[in-house]
């Protein structure tokens, strides 16, 4: 299964610039690149190894094209490539909406990791509110699961307070990130890899990437309540920003399945193979204590037969 990210946002909110972040700080696995925008393709020229038309290889070894033809022939064409990606960035027009277009993402071998929307800290409000393209941009941030609040060196403390109580209005369901110039940590982009298993509670606090968010690896024993975990990631009082792992659940017993989490939406997918459970789960604090939720988490476990 191909993981795919859809960044999201209105023209000029720093879509490009959260992309070539990722470039540059990598992703971690094999990674290509749709960009589905006007103009031709912004890769900062750093990180351009080769140049052939629109396809550019990147210097991570990484691939990112245009998005030269219909989005559904184009995944089709990716994902019987013989070097298919394991992961898929499909950066959208500064007009789309991402809801529509991250649906394409759910055809077979495609597994969608995320709707990530970056928001302009000086002018989203303004543009929220233009009789013209208000409308497209209210859509926009409603359908994030993960909003970057870019630019936030341009306007004060007390604005950007203002903004999240705003936006807590707008898209209830997203979790918001402040950013300068894109700068976030990737996993909460690209969404935490399950890791090698650890013994039973094991659990890091360590920063990942940045010194405010915290990393919490949990290895369930059993079989997961799945209304209890489901409710873990809709109570944003948890401070979950991402999640991502393989559990067992108590209702579906035989089947592993693939659990992915951005911002309050979630889904889940049923995976091949057998293994040991793992989730990872990334969040801010102080609302993202790890003794409070890995206490939470082993609650709703029951020991296998």
């Amino acid at each position: 299964m191909i993981d795919v990210v859809v960044i999201g946002g209105y023209l000029g909110a720093g879509k490009t610039t959260l992309l070539n972040h990722l470039l540059r700080e990598g992703t971690g696995r094999s990674t290509l690149v749709l960009v589905n925008d006007f103009g031709t393709v912004a890769v900062a020229d750093e990180l351009v190894a080769a140049r052939d038309g629109e396809m550019l290889t990147l210097t991570n070894g990484c691939v990112c094209c245009s998005l030269a033809s219909p989005l559904i022939d184009t995944l089709v064409g990716i994902r019987e490539r013989a070097d298919a990606p394991e992961l898929l960035i499909v950066e959208a027009s500064g007009v789309a909406d991402p809801e529509p277009l991250s649906h394409h993402a759910m055809i077979p071998g495609f597994r969608l990791s995320g709707i990530v929307v970056v928001a302009d800290a000086e002018t989203i409000e303004a543009r929220a509110g233009h009789e013209l393209v208000g409308r497209t941009v209210i859509r926009q941030l409603r359908s994030a699961g993960l909003m970057v609040l870019n630019k936030t060196d341009l306007v004060g403390p007390a604005a950007i307070e203002r903004l999240h109580d705003w936006l807590r209005t707008v898209a209830p369901s997203a979790v918001v990130v402040d950013a300068e110039h894109g700068a976030v940590p990737v996993a909460m982009v690209v969404g935490p890899q399950p890791e090698v298993p650890r013994p039973h509670g094991y659990h890091d606090g360590h920063a990942h990437h940045h010194d405010v968010h915290r990393t919490v690896t949990w290895s369930p024993v059993g079989l997961v309540d799945r209304a209890a975990l489901v409710g873990v990631f809709e109570d944003e009082r948890t401070g979950i920003v991402r999640a991502k792992g393989v559990v067992r659940f108590a209702d579906r017993p035989e089947r592993r399945e693939m659990v992915q989490v951005a911002g309050r939406r979630w889904h889940c997918s049923p995976v091949d193979g057998d293994g040991d459970d793992a989730l990872v789960l990334i969040g801010l604090p102080p609302a993202f204590d790890e003794a409070t939720l890995l206490d939470r988490l082993a609650a709703m476990v029951n020991a296998r037969e």
